[in-house]
């Protein structure tokens, strides 16, 4: 029995200056605790040093007293020292000052290890509050790194725990970690709930720090709702209690709730302000997670103003440093914003490697699962209560649960349900975009292989000192390139303009070629030119192929005929042309010894066969050599068919 009696008092006299130390926000400094720890003779007298100098968390030269700590306290509970639970205590303690020091620093991986071996060991020394405040911290950690399932399971048990416990300040910040879940999944009715108890509860204890928090959080949902006024008014009344507390880090979030609040508001300028404050604390604190997000934001307002270059290089870091993290979320909303910067800039290529990526992390990651399941839990902890109620026997409560249990099911149900057709939206949805991308991007490889062919004739001139003809030529090229431009931005466009920069290249192509062919382009009278819709730029390779591979060998007589006609519902165009057909054509070049292969048409295909799923109908082209009865060519013909509406 004294021994018992002697071991308790060990573990109080232990934990007594260790729970002032913490209460008195640690006022030894640094240099007193290293002196102290000299002088210490006592295994457990360091371990207690050890621990108050690695509660130091935002001082990143005690990385090396955590080692010393956990060999010390390792030592003793592997020689069986008594009493252990001093040992325990000073390890378990140790690994969640680790937990701190490594979320404060992103290290997202090992701060979880440690808080997980802390909250272990709460269960060996059975004390039951300092496993609340491990489960506390892994919630958050979790909520940082994008993993909301597991921060509301998490918090729940938590509460549990503290309820137990009769802790209102534990309670107090767990509602408020609740509310801050239903925050991420959008469910505003359940945020306001939990806030508004959090609320509650910090006004009555007078909690400075918990009411500077709960401001901001505040703050966060009046912005959500739409309320801008009001968000920045709880923004600010947090920022001036962090600044107060002199909390950096605190303050460098708050920030950036007043940029992203400002930046809604149209006030970019004032926004940017406070995003590079935010950052600057980011970056003088290491918090990559901010620094990421802060660059991101940075980079949205900067192509808002027009500055696409420096858009893109604070986005790129900002998709660097969240890959470093491994922070699915943040690397999905880096690759949106550079998708939009590669658009405006007119690069598709990287565009559609920026959309690919944002895709492949947004399937990974699906809100309607994180949402039912945070429900389910939410259920699951009414459900617990009810329980625990009617095994006390009251009546009452039974026929409450099995009301709530009716509406859960049927409140699943409608989720699951809902969760379908959303799903099922955003992936058509997904697909449309990747397609209309990748439609802008055969465009615009399209375009060189146009421009070589014009320069091409250019040159023809030049070499023969006909200034005048090229000056012409030049002249209608450019005007001709400035129509493509103009075109390609286009999904579509009316058979009139197409019909007119048809007409444009034709006239080209026969002061190219001195006049050897002429061409006509015809129209039925019952398709409307000026309503009805085609693919810009659709018809010229057809004609292109034509001249240059069939018309062009003629000496003169050559004759090219483009006709629209409807057919049912289809629009119908047909390219004819009286060359030599394509065999003859490729013979010729075969023994001339020209290699260059034309992507032209193999581009056409692609793009008729992308806007085949697109539009959900069918754009077909077919290609036929004419020949007389003795097989003797007598010319191309292209029959090309188009829906009637798009």
């Amino acid at each position: 029995m004294k021994s018992v009696v002697w071991r308790l008092l060990a573990y109080v006299c232990f934990l007594l200056p260790c729970l002032l130390a913490m209460q008195n926000g640690y006022a030894q400094n640094k240099d007193s605790l290293l002196h102290q720890l000299k002088l210490a003779k006592h295994d457990t007298q360091k371990i207690y040093i050890l621990r108050s100098i690695t509660a130091l968390s935002d001082d990143t030269t005690i990385r090396r007293y955590f080692d010393d700590g956990i060999a010390l306290c390792q030592k003793g509970i592997a020689d069986g020292l008594k009493p252990q639970e001093l040992y325990l205590a000073g390890l378990a303690t140790i690994y969640g000052n680790m937990g701190s020091y490594y979320k404060h620093r992103s290290e997202y991986a090992n701060a979880l290890d440690v808080y997980k071996k802390a909250e272990e060991l709460s269960d060996q020394l059975h004390d039951k509050r300092f496993k609340s405040i491990m489960l506390n911290d892994i919630a958050i950690l979790y909520d940082d790194m994008g993993n909301m399932r597991q921060s509301l399971e998490t918090s729940y048990k938590d509460l549990q725990l503290q309820e137990e416990l009769n802790d209102s300040l534990g309670m107090a910040y767990t509602y408020n970690n609740i509310a801050h879940i239903f925050i991420e999944l959008k469910d505003d009715k359940n945020a306001l709930e939990y806030y508004t108890k959090s609320l509650k509860m910090f006004d009555v204890l007078k909690h400075k720090k918990g009411m500077a928090m709960i401001m901001c959080n505040m703050g966060t949902y009046y912005s959500s709702c739409g309320d801008g006024k009001t968000a920045l008014i709880y923004y600010g009344k947090s920022l001036e209690l962090y600044r107060q507390m002199k909390d950096t880090y605190s303050v460098g979030e708050v920030l950036s709730c007043c940029g992203f609040e400002l930046d809604k508001q149209g006030q970019v300028d004032s926004a940017l302000a406070y995003f590079n404050q935010a950052l600057l604390i980011a970056k003088e604190l290491n918090v990559k997670e901010n620094m990421a997000y802060a660059y991101r934001a940075m980079a949205k307002i900067f192509l808002k103003k027009g500055n696409a270059p420096q858009a893109q290089e604070y986005a790129l870091l900002s998709l660097q440093i969240s890959k470093q993290l491994e922070n699915l979320r943040d690397i999905q909303n880096a690759a949106k914003m550079l998708k939009e910067i590669y658009l405006q800039k007119g690069n598709y290529k990287d565009a559609y490697a920026m959309h690919d990526l944002e895709i492949t992390i947004r399937d990974s990651t699906v809100n309607e699962a994180n949402y039912k399941d945070a429900i389910n839990k939410k259920l699951q902890y009414d459900f617990d209560k009810r329980e625990l109620e009617l095994t006390l026997g009251n009546e009452k409560k039974i026929w409450e649960k099995n009301v709530l249990i009716f509406a859960s099911l049927l409140a699943a149900l409608l989720v699951s349900v809902g969760s379908f057709f959303y799903t099922r939206h955003s992936k058509l949805k997904n697909r449309l975009e990747t397609m209309e991308l990748e439609q802008q991007q055969y465009r615009a490889q399209m375009n060189p292989h146009f421009i070589f062919n014009c320069l091409h004739s250019i040159q023809h001139y030049i070499l023969h000192n006909d200034v005048i003809s090229a000056n012409k030529y030049l002249s209608e090229f450019a005007s001709l390139m400035r129509t493509t431009m103009e075109h390609n931005q286009l999904q579509t466009i009316a058979l009139q303009q197409e019909i007119d920069y048809l007409n444009s290249y034709l006239s080209l192509e026969q002061m190219r070629f001195e006049n050897k062919f002429t061409y006509q382009i015809n129209c039925s009278a019952d398709v409307d030119i000026s309503v009805l819709q085609v693919l810009p730029t659709i018809i010229q390779p057809f004609a292109e192929n034509a001249i240059v591979h069939g018309l062009c060998y003629l000496e003169n007589g050559g004759r090219l005929l483009v006709s629209f006609t409807k057919v049912d519902d289809r629009l119908v165009c047909t390219v004819d042309d009286n060359g030599i057909g394509r065999r003859a054509s490729k013979q010729i070049k075969a023994r001339s010894g020209k290699t260059h292969v034309s992507q032209g048409m193999e581009l056409v295909k692609k793009r008729l066969a992308l806007a085949s799923s697109l539009h959900k109908t069918t754009f077909s082209a077919e290609v036929i050599d004419k020949t007389d009865a003795d097989g003797k060519a007598l010319g191309t013909l292209v029959i090309l068919k188009f829906p009637l509406e798009l």
